[in-house]
């Protein structure tokens, strides 16, 4: 009997820059759609969307996706892709790096290492993506913030909200919370590895 082995993957989403990368440590023996889901994890996606895998010019998509990542022999350094379907695509391109013995004392999959945020998967492709991150750099939101600090200087000043404009000042406070949320330099590889795991230990009660 073969000793079981482990993949590194190296996954990098094509077309963006800085890049946005995850190295993974999988069983040799998943099958893709299992592979699906440790990606969407890692990239925080919703798997709300269709996705394939296109693997040796073959395209394997859900329901047809059973086959496992052994079954392919692929050879180290050779590459796959996987093609995430929201609105516009999302296009990983997926390396393997090496073959591994298991580390029994290591949970499988893990998330070795990353860099940056996954993209929404909602409303933005490539090139939105890339205008969203320029825009990001610079439109820190000074005026809404003068706004808000405006509207709490008269409150403490006259103890009343009486004057103020409030639907500006809603529509304010959305900004500012739309740009604290976006946060695309951010990757917590310790709360990717937690959902790893939990999304295994689930599987193994099935």
């Amino acid at each position: 009997m073969s000793q079981p082995t482990a993949y590194k993957l190296r996954v990098v989403i094509s077309g963006v820059s800085p890049l946005i990368w995850r190295r993974l440590l999988v069983p040799s023996d998943i099958d893709l759609d299992q592979l699906h889901d440790i990606l969407q994890i890692n990239f925080d996606w919703s798997d709300r969307y269709f996705h394939c895998f296109r693997i040796h010019g073959v395209e394997y998509r859900y329901g047809n996706s059973e086959k496992r990542l052994l079954d392919f022999r692929l050879r180290r350094r050779e590459c796959f892709r996987y093609e995430y379907y929201p609105l516009t695509s999302w296009k990983l391109d997926i390396r393997l790096e090496d073959i591994l013995p298991v580390d029994l004392k290591r949970p499988k999959p893990v998330c070795v290492g990353g860099q940056r945020a996954g993209p929404p998967e909602d409303g933005l492709g490539t090139w939105q993506y890339l205008e969203r991150l320029d825009n990001d750099k610079y439109s820190f939101p000074y005026e809404e913030f003068a706004l808000m600090a405006r509207a709490v200087q008269q409150v403490l000043e006259s103890g009343t909200r009486e004057g103020l404009n409030l639907d500006e000042l809603r529509e304010a406070m959305c900004r500012v919370e739309d740009y604290q949320q976006f946060r695309p330099d951010h990757f917590d590889r310790r709360e990717v590895n937690r959902q790893l795991q939990s999304s295994a230990e689930e599987g193994e009660r099935v």
